[in-house]
């Protein structure tokens, strides 16, 4: 029997920053539509620990920018915080809407930061240096 823990965990510690980055993205998309599931079947009580979540991993995305005076480190800074706002604003009235376009974002920056994360580890790009870093503090992944 594959032990998915330490199989999550040796993925994590061997993993590139970009595909760090990918791996909180996948979960953060994930858990959005879980939240949106549970609010459609009256549990929305529930949902509150997935959304609790969905914050920390953003918490832990914005943590990661290091040069937050890179143009790209800023605009990775404004999102997430765009982000985080939107999830605050779509919980508190369980605005089906605004959970989508929180989910259809996050799909978005998923695709991208695996197509990074693809890129690098094929060897044919190179991540800019010094403008992300994720240590993943102790973040539960499994949903």
């Amino acid at each position: 029997m594959i032990d998915s823990e330490a199989f999550l965990r040796q993925e994590v510690e061997s993993a590139s920053p970009a595909r760090l980055r990918w791996l909180l993205l996948q979960k953060a998309h994930g858990l959005s539509i879980v939240v949106r599931d549970m609010w459609k079947n009256g549990k929305a009580a529930d949902a509150k620990q997935w959304v609790i979540l969905i914050q920390d991993i953003f918490t832990e995305l914005l943590e990661g920018i290091v040069d937050p005076k890179h143009e790209l480190a800023k605009q990775q800074s404004d999102l997430f915080i765009f982000l985080n706002r939107l999830l605050v604003l779509a919980d508190q009235d369980q605005d089906f809407h605004s959970m989508d376009s929180l989910t259809e974002i996050l799909q978005i920056e998923k695709d991208t930061w695996e197509m990074l994360s693809r890129r690098f580890t094929a060897g044919t790009s190179e991540i800019p240096t010094g403008q992300f870093d994720s240590e993943f503090s102790g973040l539960n992944l499994e949903a």
